[in-house]
């Protein structure tokens, strides 16, 4: 059995959903999130979800330092070999 792995964003933004790119991009960066002139995240992972109804529209970012999902395992390190791996 795979034990699931929960992983908290490491900054948590909502922003109006109706804001321009630039201004949208200065908010991401002045909260610490790493983003490029297009609001691509330039390292980790930034999730954009975007909730609410009519004029209440908000979009959240949720930025992840770090990928999302386990590591690989190097079943070199194993102990007892690769075979365990394969379980």
């Amino acid at each position: 059995m795979v034990t699931q792995v929960i992983h908290n964003a490491t900054i948590t933004l909502q922003l109006p959903f109706g804001m321009s790119a630039s201004a949208e991009v200065a908010a991401l960066r002045a909260a610490g999130i790493p983003v490029d002139g297009l609001g691509n995240a330039t390292s980790g992972y930034l999730f954009v979800r975007t909730t609410g109804r009519g004029d209440n529209r908000t979009n959240t970012f949720r930025w992840f330092a770090t990928s999302i999902g386990r590591d690989p395992i190097d079943v070199t390190t194993l102990p007892g070999g690769p075979s365990l791996a394969c379980r």
